[in-house]
């Protein structure tokens, strides 16, 4: 029997965004999609969720897309976890995937072996599908990098972590907090900001993201994530009006690209500190940097003013 790993596409109120992620889709054609349809909140919504849907359940390809549909609005949170605890009630391991991201054609070939390589090893989560690094490459050529930075840009994962997962982080507050972000970070800076969010997402009880929950069942569970050597994601929802949680320009947009096969697997199952660190760098900057960025957003703005 042909393996047949299914897509989690959510699809709310953005049917331009639709149409680029289906077609993006076509090249690689998945054989089941799962689409994911939060309620709209008002009557203009209405039309555009109609609109998303109706294009979601209609690809260009020969495939069973399956509905899942909210008649009132649950939020990205809600919506997330019904949709993937609908998927993962039916199948051992799947992608995800928001209607803003277009993904490189050969990340699902890429997924495919490693969903399949590491089905039975716990110390092995996530599979990201973006780069925030691509300049790092490391000395044996290896085609992905063992990591503890999850991104949220197309990702694969398997139902032994979707099991695990809890939006609530209750296991946060009974933790070694230092202990368990002293081996998470590489900079102090780091381990502040995310004890911050792991502290505002703990039990928090109207969750606006499920990201962070995410990022803490995996260093909860001691599984890391792997990254592809090459950029293979990219967020289409940055500097729009109706994005929710994406705003002004991507900080740290990369050309797709493909991956090459075979593979080249690591020799060994360790963390490879020098990307992470190249990671945390980009996702949590100095003071100078995020100086420099605030100033040269703020020239962006006046020039296009």
């Amino acid at each position: 029997m042909e393996l047949q790993i299914p897509i989690l596409l959510m699809a709310f109120k953005r049917p331009d965004l639709i149409a680029k992620c289906l077609y993006q889709l076509s090249k690689f054609e998945p054989q089941i999609l799962y689409v994911m349809g939060d309620g709209p909140r008002n009557e203009e919504e209405a039309v555009l969720c109609n609109q998303s849907r109706e294009l979601a359940l209609n690809p260009s390809w020969d495939c069973e897309v399956i509905p899942i549909f909210n008649d009132e609005n649950q939020g990205i949170v809600r919506s997330f976890i019904k949709g993937m605890s609908r998927m993962f009630s039916e199948h051992e391991f799947g992608i995800y995937l928001e209607d803003d991201i277009i993904l490189s054609p050969s990340f699902y070939p890429f997924a495919e072996e490693l969903l399949l390589k590491y089905r039975n090893d716990p110390r092995i989560g996530h599979i990201n599908a973006t780069n925030a690094a691509p300049h790092y490459k490391n000395s044996k050529g290896y085609s992905y990098h063992l990591g503890n930075y999850i991104t949220e840009w197309g990702f694969a994962t398997w139902k032994r972590m979707w099991d695990s997962y809890d939006v609530n982080m209750s296991d946060w507050q009974n933790v070694d907090k230092d202990k368990i972000l002293s081996e998470a970070c590489c900079h102090s800076r780091a381990k502040r900001e995310l004890s911050k969010m792991f502290d505002l997402h703990c039990n928090n009880p109207d969750p606006w993201a499920w990201g962070y929950q995410w990022y803490f069942n995996c260093m909860h569970k001691n599984a890391l994530c792997i990254t592809p050597s090459v950029n293979m994601s990219l967020n289409l929802g940055f500097e729009r009006i109706d994005s929710t949680n994406t705003f002004g320009s991507n900080p740290i947009a990369s050309p797709l690209r493909e991956i090459k096969f075979p593979l080249n697997h690591p020799e060994t199952i360790k963390r490879n500190w020098k990307f992470d660190h190249q990671i945390e760098k980009i996702v949590c900057p100095n003071d100078f940097l995020l100086l420099k960025t605030r100033v040269l957003n703020k020239l962006k703005n006046c020039i296009n003013f």
